[in-house]
């Protein structure tokens, strides 16, 4: 399931460098989430556990993901066990659950396992939309 949300919107925001974007993907917590949403264009945030056997199989798929859109995407993950504060900001029922945001701002959610090319295609679309 994919949902987008919001249209896109015309606003002022510092232009990052190279050097501005992760060099991997990141892990978040309750104290450094809001300052990594709100500082990319494009952001997407897996939300999981280290019990759930399907989100294991994303981080690979992540790795990848992040070489391909280096500079445009800025990827990070959740444990979903640690941080309930986020999880519960989020109504988080199900993982894996991927967050899209546009600078600070929830644009759209997928959930369940996905292929590196169906995640491309998520990928694609709001970058088309807020790239």
């Amino acid at each position: 399931m994919i949902k987008l949300f919001g249209s896109k919107e015309k606003e002022e925001h510092e232009i990052l460098d190279a050097s501005d974007w992760p060099k991997h993907v990141e892990t978040l917590h309750a104290d450094s989430f809001n300052d990594f949403i709100s500082k990319y264009p494009l952001s997407m945030v897996d939300f999981w556990a280290p019990w759930c056997g399907p989100c294991k199989t994303m981080l690979p798929r992540l790795r990848r993901l992040e070489r391909l859109y280096k500079g445009k995407v800025a990827f990070a993950r959740v444990n979903t066990q640690k941080e309930e504060i986020l999880a519960k900001r989020f109504n988080i029922m199900s993982i894996p659950y991927f967050g899209f945001f546009h600078y600070g701002k929830k644009i759209g959610e997928a959930l369940g396992v996905k292929s590196v090319g169906d995640l491309k295609d998520i990928i694609e679309t709001y970058l088309s939309k807020y790239g």
